[in-house]
């Protein structure tokens, strides 16, 4: 499982499309501008983004995750940000 996280708050909101897209081109060994969706025709990641309200610094209003298929691979982000890929054929660990 790969994992992308910020480095500060301040650059989460602006970074995060380019974490999950980052981290399902490395999870599946191509370049960014090699996959073959696009992530904003997947998932509405300004509806993700307002779901957890809270920063990665601060408390967030909601606990949890929200997971979607980009690419082929299994996405996760959950409350804190955090950016989870598992590739196409593997099976996310409990």
């Amino acid at each position: 499982m790969n994992q992308a996280r910020s480095g500060s708050s301040e650059t989460v909101d602006e970074d995060l499309d380019w974490q999950i897209v980052t981290a399902v081109a490395d999870a599946k060994g191509v370049k960014p501008l090699e996959l073959g969706e696009r992530l904003h025709d997947v998932v509405d990641l300004d509806a993700v983004k307002n779901l957890f309200v809270g920063m990665p610094d601060e408390q967030s209003l909601v606990e949890g995750h929200v997971s979607f298929t980009f690419d082929g691979c299994e996405v996760v982000v959950d409350d804190q940000w955090d950016v989870d890929v598992v590739p196409p054929g593997n099976v996310a660990a409990d």
